[in-house]
């Protein structure tokens, strides 16, 4: 019994020092922590949180060509066809306009991108705009009038100069687009008008350079600093418009980056090519061979990216 009781107390002995001994540990390891100086912590730099925001660096991939077609009326001169290159290296929206009887073959056929664009919607345009041209299209984006407007409300307005009066009576409404010679300031309905006037001289080729230089001086004209930090309301404001693309919220997500790279550039962005060709027997315009042969260099596309 003697025994027993020995053995309980040693136990209940042991118990209590070691509890203390804990106790005692923790104790001295918070009083080391509150009264040591706090070597470690100031030994810590602090950290910026705009140093720690990565910066974009350009890739070949992140550069990405589009056609973009304006489809306002029910007639070739009526809809515009433009391949726009993006050229992240360089930081620069290159801007190449194409007349809408421009020649272009595929399966077989010959015709206009025009006629391709009507009768085979906008598969065949985009197939035929890679043909003409040789470069891939990696998206497109097709506007009616009311997301065209849209998208030109964006940038503004910009100052033209019209070469001569143009007037011209749409037989279909009766309604009248009168432009008088001289310098102007046109926004997105009247540019709408200018861009689809009929009757210029020169025929399409003088259209499409018209465009070219006008929606160069759109964009040179209005994207300053500041319009990059607003490229996601823009986006919106596009996307939700009676626009039709295959350029996805998830491309924008992936290419974001990019777009405001590019539109944060402090000199002019936008660049324009000028097609340069001639017409066939059977009235489509034809481009010159050399000149399809510099539009990799044009659209600054090297060799492994091309």
């Amino acid at each position: 019994m003697a025994k027993k009781s020995t053995k309980i107390a040693v136990t209940y002995i042991v118990t209590i020092l070691s509890t203390f001994v804990i106790i005692g540990g923790i104790f001295w390891i918070l009083m080391q922590q509150l009264l040591s100086p706090k070597e470690e912590e100031e030994s810590i730099p602090s950290i910026d949180p705009l140093a720690s925001t990565e910066e974009f660096v350009p890739s070949p991939e992140d550069s990405k060509t589009t056609l973009f077609i304006f489809d306002s009326a029910k007639r070739s001169s009526g809809v515009c066809f433009v391949i726009v290159r993006m050229d992240v290296d360089d930081r620069k929206l290159i801007v190449m306009p194409l007349p809408s009887d421009t020649y272009a073959k595929q399966d077989g056929t010959e015709n206009s991108i025009y006629e391709f664009y009507r009768t085979g919607g906008t598969s065949k345009a985009v197939s035929a705009a890679e043909a003409i041209s040789g470069l891939d299209m990696d998206y497109y984006v097709k506007l009616d009038n009311e997301s065209f407007m849209t998208f030109v409300d964006i940038f503004g307005g910009v100052d033209v100069h019209i070469p001569y009066n143009l007037i011209y009576t749409d037989p279909d409404t009766g309604e009248d687009t009168i432009f008088h010679e001289g310098d102007t300031y046109l926004t997105s309905n009247e540019l709408c008008k200018l861009f689809t006037y009929p009757l210029y001289t020169s025929g399409e080729e003088y259209r499409a350079k018209t465009i070219g230089l006008y929606v160069t001086e759109l964009i040179n004209g209005n994207v300053s600093s500041g319009f990059a930090d607003n490229i996601n309301d823009y986006f919106s404001m596009v996307i939700n418009s009676s626009i039709e693309t295959n350029f996805t919220a998830y491309d924008f997500s992936e290419q974001s980056a990019a777009m405001k790279y590019v539109a944060d550039n402090p000199d002019k962005i936008a660049k324009l090519v000028s097609v340069t060709g001639s017409y066939n027997e059977n009235g489509l315009f034809v481009l010159d061979e050399n000149f399809v042969k510099t539009i990799p260099e044009w659209m600054q596309i090297n060799d492994a990216a091309y």
